[in-house]
């Protein structure tokens, strides 16, 4: 075999798969497996052994979509011509969508003279002579992809009856907490980690308000959350600022208002919209699973109701009656991106915090009153307002009638062309399966309807593109004329100007701020 043949393994664990090997399930999809498989293959087949052998893998990634990052590499070298030959364990690990990935291994890897071989199902492209890769595979990837869709409602099913039980099922222990060796859904007490919880809720219970607290954990460089898990090898997205990271007061009130810590597991506080999404939402709490007494408590119930009782309690301080102050929300500082904070005594004022916590931050020093925020947005407010004038004359000089509901019908109407589209590429396979059409007809008629709901997507694009582009111009939350000219005439900043112009302000190192307007 010439060393310089290259062969990409590609292998893939669902998050359906990582519970395998746990109660009798089976553990074939797991990558061991997957890996141990792959080059079983290899070394029975002369002409592969002594390559030059690469390994892709995409680890908790669904196969609904090719947006997965081992996926995207393994693509981008199979376009620069740096791979010769893709094994694979079955078509389902490549993806379950059986037209994307028919047109890989029928179109694309044979004109880009790439070899592929999916072991379990007996396919290589090599011993195949031209030909493709047949119905049998075509129709094989529609039963994947309808299995997804099945699997994920089961799996969704299994881990609410699990979760009922007592399980742990998130991917990380919460900070005091690890995994336990000898069943991962467990919990058990991190005893370094679960040394700062409890000192948390002691210093809550004594009155000390999150800010307190946090200021105490930096000064005696206390390691974070991020810190802890990072000795324990789990490394996972956590905002940093400067070099290292640091103590928040939102990192504290997330400790102290975790029930977990109350020895309760709480399952499903978000969800994911749909199959192979990596998106996932808010869930409310009524469709939270609680299951108590299932691991050691950290803190007793006395104690964790105390600390709710202080946050409040901090929470309420200097909030006036609808709970906004002038400029609630909207002031942040422009190094850190973190909200400034609002102190009333001697007078009201700014300053960052993040400087109290790490000195070398560069954020903004000292403070800067709210009346002269209040002067400069004014000023600010004033001078802009004539461009909205006369963006909105301009517009409306312009506007055809009925533009937006003209664009949204044509959306519409593409839309419902796609799904016609998408029927007769149904009854194309149909069609062939049953022998009315030959393969040669099969592909012309299969690739034009491809090309046709790939124009009609991009239209799609364009005319979304456009319509957001032109209710954005006349953006219907913009105050109307009268009261624009209203407001031009103030002379002093409401609330209801703060709300109406500016989306945030950021304020850097010199005072020197930045006004991000709500309009464009």
């Amino acid at each position: 075999m010439n060393s310089l043949y290259r062969v990409a393994l590609y292998m893939r664990i669902s998050v359906e798969d990582e519970d395998s090997g746990q109660n009798g399930k089976d553990e074939s999809n797991s990558i061991v497996h997957q890996r141990d498989l792959l080059y079983r293959y290899i070394k029975g087949k002369p002409e592969l052994n002594g390559g030059n052998i690469i390994e892709l893998c995409d680890d908790g990634f669904s196969g609904t979509n090719f947006r997965r990052p081992a996926v995207t590499k393994l693509l981008e070298k199979a376009k620069a011509r740096e791979i010769d030959c893709i094994i694979i364990k079955d078509f389902s690990r490549f993806g379950r969508e059986y037209l994307e990935v028919s047109d890989y291994i029928d179109q694309i890897f044979p004109f880009l003279g790439i070899r592929f071989i999916s072991v379990n199902d007996s396919y290589d492209s090599a011993a195949a002579n031209g030909a493709t890769s047949g119905l049998d595979i075509a129709f094989r990837n529609i039963i994947y992809g309808y299995y997804s869709r099945d699997l994920s409602d089961k799996v969704k099913s299994a881990k609410k009856t699990k979760a009922q039980k007592g399980d742990y099922l998130s991917p990380y222990a919460p900070f005091g907490y690890r995994k336990s060796k000898s069943n991962k859904n467990k919990l058990v007490v991190d005893e370094d980690s679960a040394k700062v919880v409890k000192r948390i809720f002691r210093m809550a219970c004594m009155g000390m308000t999150t800010f307190q607290i946090a200021k105490i954990l930096n000064a005696e460089n206390v390691p974070t959350p991020h810190k802890f898990k990072n000795k324990q090898g789990i490394y996972y997205p956590w905002r940093i600022v400067g070099d290292d990271s640091l103590w928040h007061i939102s990192t504290v009130a997330k400790v102290l208002r975790d029930e977990r810590y109350l020895g309760k597991v709480v399952y499903g506080k978000r969800y994911r919209p749909e199959v192979g999404s990596g998106k996932t939402l808010k869930s409310g709490k009524s469709n939270w699973i609680v299951v108590e007494e299932m691991h050691e408590p950290l803190v007793s119930p006395e104690d964790f109701k105390a600390a709710q009782e202080v946050m409040a309690e901090f929470v309420e301080i200097d909030t006036p009656p609808n709970g906004n102050h002038l400029l609630s929300g909207k002031m942040k500082c422009g190094i850190c991106g973190y909200s400034l904070a609002r102190k009333k005594d001697p007078t009201p004022r700014y300053s960052c915090e993040t400087r109290q916590k790490a000195k070398e931050c560069g954020c903004m020093r000292g403070h800067i009153k709210e009346s002269e925020l209040a002067e400069i947005l004014l000023s600010a407010i004033r001078a802009y307002i004539p461009v909205l004038l006369d963006e909105a004359a301009m517009t409306e000089s312009v506007k055809p009638v009925n533009t937006s509901l003209y664009l949204r019908k044509q959306i519409t109407e593409y839309w419902s062309s796609i799904e016609k589209v998408k029927e007769q590429k149904a009854v194309l396979y149909d069609d062939y399966a049953d022998d009315k059409i030959n393969r040669s007809t099969f592909e012309s008629t299969r690739d034009r309807l491809m090309e046709r709901q790939a124009e009609m997507e991009t239209h799609i694009k364009e005319l979304q593109s456009e319509l957001t582009r032109m209710e954005t111009a006349m953006d219907s939350d913009r105050p109307p004329e009268g009261k624009l000219r209203q407001y031009l005439k103030a002379d002093t900043l409401t609330r209801e100007m703060v709300t109406e112009f500016v989306d945030s302000v950021s304020v850097y190192t010199d005072h020197s701020m930045k006004i991000n307007w709500r309009f464009g």
